[in-house]
């Protein structure tokens, strides 16, 4: 995906970018089903049991939940989102001014609705990131590298903490119940993905140069072939580009450490309001594993591969199901209303920046590129004019060159209309 929209940016009129506006009546019709659906579980728990006694049992420990560490957990979580706000305000503001303190607020809070509302693994997110990119006025090529730099600081730890915990795990440094393979996988995964990475960033770049995608009018099929193809160019220039940001040594990296860490002390949390919660490591790695399900776009993938490795770990079913229940409705429910407010205000700052003297100045550089690219290509041949003509050096020009002594006035002619 971000590769292949790595292209190159052809001079021309450039789509019209606009954010769809909020229809509240249409999210309400869309969530019906699913409460109808919820409504109807609740009934068949309290009148089923047997098999649902489990549900019955989470529902039980809802209630009776601290809300002391209920309240921790909406600090954690109001924590996580600003230092993921500090991190995009690092290296976003980096590649243009624009994209100051607010406009990175109002990008992480929108892009949060548009990822913990919709299962698609976070592509939801960062296609509103790219938008957003795009109306700050940078072309689809920066906006992508900046996007990449961005997600390669803070995924790095994400792999990081599932390499540390897993690896942990497996080797018995921490106590842990769980079968071995379920922590030394994920840990060995995760340590092949950034030796790749490195890999890909230790690679002598060539000569700069833009990607070369697949020409308009490609089939689809071709469009992937160049993403593929350009994609591990792509990444080693990412990586490069984010341990540039690394060692400016900048505090607001240390965001990328708050969004994770903060975010997984919320499941923590309702793991200490409910109950006995396991040991730290067994914590992190089902949080940090049930975000890898995030990549399947299935409603209830994330809380499911929580949920099992939880339980693989021997915690207790009810009080792993009710934790991350609880944990997933602070996750979703609490930035949700935040970030469709975002995404208000982001339109109208990309309304501010598309104005029309913005749009004037993008239509003049369009022209600037165009002729650029024109005069690298050449005027069209002629049968007149053979292609390669060698144009004839002034005579006083050839007589400098071979040395016929100084150069004496010459009488000027009158500088009248006819002369």
């Amino acid at each position: 995906m971000t590769a292949a929209a790595a292209r190159l940016d052809l001079p021309g009129p450039a789509p019209d970018l606009a954010l769809a506006t909020f229809d509240g009546r249409a999210l309400a019709r869309r969530a019906a089903l699913p409460a109808a659906v919820v409504t109807a579980g609740v009934v068949a728990v309290v009148v089923a049991g047997g098999p649902l006694r489990t549900f019955a049992d989470a529902l039980g420990r809802a209630v009776d939940a601290d809300p002391r560490w209920v309240g921790g957990a909406v600090v954690f979580e109001l924590l996580s989102f600003a230092g993921y706000i500090a991190l995009l305000w690092l290296v976003a503001s980096r590649a243009t001014p624009r994209l100051g303190l607010a406009a990175s607020a109002e990008i992480t809070l929108g892009g949060a609705a548009a990822t913990r509302l919709l299962p698609t693994g976070g592509i939801g997110g960062a296609a509103l990131t790219i938008w957003a990119f795009r109306r700050a006025g940078l072309g689809t090529r920066d906006a992508t590298r900046t996007l990449l730099a961005f997600l390669v600081i803070l995924y790095s730890v994400f792999l990081g903490s599932i390499a540390l915990a897993g690896g942990a795990l497996a080797l018995g440094l921490v106590a842990g119940d769980g079968p071995l393979a379920l922590s030394a996988m994920p840990a060995a995964g995760a340590t092949l993905v950034i030796a790749a990475a490195l890999a890909l960033a230790a690679r002598r770049p060539g000569p700069e140069r833009r990607l070369a995608g697949a020409p308009l009018g490609a089939s689809r099929s071709a469009r992937v072939h160049g993403g593929v193809r350009d994609a591990p160019r792509a990444i080693g220039a990412a990586v490069r580009d984010a341990l540039i940001l690394v060692r400016s040594g900048d505090p607001r990296l240390l965001g990328a450490l708050a969004w994770w860490a903060c975010d997984a002390a919320v499941l923590w949390a309702m793991l200490q309001a409910l109950g006995a919660p396991p040991a730290i490591a067994v914590v992190v790695l089902a949080y940090f594993v049930g975000q890898v399900a995030n990549t399947i776009p299935i409603p209830g993938a994330v809380s499911g591969g929580m949920v099992g490795v939880l339980l693989a770990f021997g915690v207790e079913a009810d009080l792993a199901l009710a934790s991350v229940l609880a944990y997933r409705c602070v996750a979703i429910w609490l930035p949700a209303p935040i970030g469709l407010i975002a995404l208000g205000s982001l339109r109208r700052s990309g309304a501010r920046w598309n104005g029309p003297g913005e749009r004037s100045g993008r239509s003049r550089c369009r022209q600037l590129y165009a002729l650029r690219a024109r005069r690298r290509l050449g005027p069209p041949r002629s049968a007149s004019r053979p292609p390669f003509a060698v144009r004839r050096a002034p005579a006083r020009r050839r007589s400098r060159a071979a040395g016929s002594g100084p150069r004496r006035a010459s009488p000027r002619a009158p500088r009248g209309r006819w002369a």
